[in-house]
């Protein structure tokens, strides 16, 4: 009896193997919390996940922010929503889930700035997300000058403003004959002499830092007031006038070798460097506000210098005389143009070179400053001839804007009598802040004295806010102006300059 051989079940009705089993489930578990995801995932609403101004201090540097969402957004939602107080007008541009505003003017100084946002919408989606809401600062609204008080005579003193505070910040045993601020507006560079120098102190003038106490960087520890550093002795050289970049990376000074007068010059201290000479006279000179050149004026023009390798080559523009400012990015410069005729022209350079005259002169152009909101307004403090009787004549200090634009020029306010008056500009181009002296050449041993040598017996501050853009740019006729707007200041001093 033949045996038959046992048949094996088909491949279809076999049971699941072990390791099909394990795919299988671990796809099941998967699928499980895809879905899982998917629906909380939908639950969580739309919300603002970073605000790259939160709790921030800004200042003039400061021109955009940005906001950025957990997911996408109706843009139009955001930006009909989007809302501060008091208003800050800007511009507004998107990348993916992130929006950019471009503010179309420095912030206000002095002011908190609330910003809110709420019925925004997912793109796509009728849901409204989470409502926002937060709070940023611009700076203080603080300046510095050289006091003229009894008790702080040549002392610098710090005016907050903003909270309403006055601090010495050198001591008294200093007399201060010109500072610098760093841009962050921590510390002061300034020149200064021992009290009880006589009229020997600007020989003996040496190079300092002090600290004002002000922090606008939330990144960088809170250094004491006052906190003096010597930069330059004045052992082996006289030190007469400095300058600093405005980002705070440059100090250029002229010197004089005390025992060989004809080795004087220009050096340079760069941040963190050694004091080198630049091989150039000059006593009229700006650094560029990179800190990469110097501007200096030399007989028949005016040379730039590299500071830093990367400044470029030297360069000279004949027929000029003197360096009034640049703008603030160092593109343009503002020189005075010595003409033919007896005449003076400030002439703006732009940075291919060209030259475009701004305005013609008999008289000397004292000084100059830039509008910062849209740098296209140069309030400059010039000097006119006043006819006083049949053949007298005297010269009359006022300061007028120039629209860069138009070339129009408005006369803003007419200074009488004054002499060595100094500008400074505040940095949301909201205020000019300027000073009055009263000087007599004739007082023989006084320790405080202008840069021409006359004593400094007294010096008012005044504080003069500014018409609206609009109103000089559009306006046929001149701005009438309200001289109750004119403050003086209840400290006596000189040579204010608004803190950046």
């Amino acid at each position: 009896m033949t045996s038959t051989p046992q048949q094996q079940p088909p491949t279809s009705k076999r049971s699941l193997q072990r390791f099909d089993r394990i795919v299988l489930g671990a796809i099941l578990v998967l699928c499980v919390l895809i879905g899982i995801v998917l629906l909380q995932g939908d639950r969580v609403p739309l919300r603002v996940t970073e605000f790259s101004w939160e709790d921030k201090i800004v200042g003039v540097n400061d021109r955009w922010f940005t906001l950025g969402f957990n997911r996408l957004v109706d843009r139009e939602s955001v930006e009909k929503n989007l809302i501060i107080e008091p208003p800050l007008p800007g511009k507004i541009s998107w990348t993916g889930r992130k929006l950019t505003y471009t503010l179309a003017k420095p912030p206000t100084y002095g002011n908190n700035y609330q910003l809110s946002l709420a019925r925004i919408k997912q793109l796509n989606s009728d849901r409204v997300g989470e409502s926002y809401a937060n709070v940023f600062k611009s700076r203080d609204r603080a300046f510095v000058y050289i006091s003229m008080a009894d008790k702080e005579r040549g002392q610098l003193v710090l005016v907050n403003l903003t909270r309403k505070r006055r601090d010495a910040l050198t001591p008294g045993d200093l007399i201060v004959t010109h500072f610098e601020i760093y841009p962050d507006g921590d510390k002061i560079l300034f020149s200064a002499f021992e009290r009880g120098s006589g009229n020997q102190g600007f020989e003996k003038q040496q190079l300092y830092t002090v600290s004002t106490g002000l922090n606008f960087q939330s990144s960088k520890s809170v250094e004491r007031l006052g906190r003096i550093q010597r930069i330059l002795d004045a052992k082996d050289y006289q030190n007469l006038k400095f300058d600093l970049s405005d980002n705070g990376k440059t100090i250029v000074v002229q010197r004089v070798n005390r025992n060989n007068p004809a080795d004087s010059g220009l050096w340079v201290i760069p941040e963190n460097g050694q004091p080198r000479p630049l091989g150039l006279s000059g006593n009229n000179f700006l650094v560029a506000p990179d800190g990469k050149t110097v501007a200096v004026a030399q007989r028949g023009g005016i040379a730039t210098l590299p500071l830093t390798p990367e400044g470029g080559e030297s360069k000279f523009l004949p027929a000029y005389e003197a360096i009034v400012g640049f703008s603030k990015d160092g593109s343009q410069q503002f020189l005075v143009k010595d003409n033919a005729d007896y005449t003076r022209s400030l002439v703006l350079i732009n940075k291919e070179g060209e030259a475009k005259p701004l305005f013609q002169t008999l008289a000397p152009v004292v000084n100059c400053q830039l509008e910062p909101r849209e740098e296209r307004l140069l309030y400059c403090l010039k000097i006119g001839l006043v006819q006083r009787g049949e053949q007298q004549i005297d010269r009359e200090a006022y300061i007028a804007a120039i629209d860069l634009e138009t070339m129009k020029e408005v006369p803003i306010l007419g200074l009488p009598n004054y002499q060595n008056v100094s500008l400074s500009m505040s940095p949301d181009g909201m205020v000019l802040l300027f000073d009055q002296l009263f000087t007599n050449i004739a007082v023989a041993n006084a320790e405080i004295r202008t840069d021409s040598g006359e004593a400094i017996l007294k010096g008012s501050l005044w504080l003069f806010p500014l018409p609206e853009l609009q109103t000089i740019q559009a306006d046929s006729k001149p701005p009438k102006f309200d001289p109750k707007k004119l403050e003086e200041l209840e400290d006596p001093g000189y040579q204010p300059k608004w803190i950046p």
